[in-house]
């Protein structure tokens, strides 16, 4: 008879479990250019939409009418 290695099933388990979750998730990041300049980005694997802004405000009203659609 075989035997597995728990920790290692585990682990696998739980990456595989946080793929699932997080690869749904909308991911929102803040990049900023050589000059200074600040954009705000957003990635929705729902829906492949993304989008980029040049304030935190304007990414905001994005999200908002995103979710306000569903």
């Amino acid at each position: 008879m075989k035997t597995f290695n728990v920790p290692l099933l585990k682990k696998v388990w739980q990456n595989l479990f946080r793929f699932i979750v997080t690869s749904s998730e909308l991911q929102v990041w803040q990049t900023s250019n050589s000059h200074g300049q600040t954009s705000f980005r957003a990635y929705d694997p729902t829906t492949g939409s993304s989008a980029c802004f040049g304030s935190e405000e304007d990414m905001r009203v994005w999200i908002e009418q995103l979710y306000y659609k569903k």
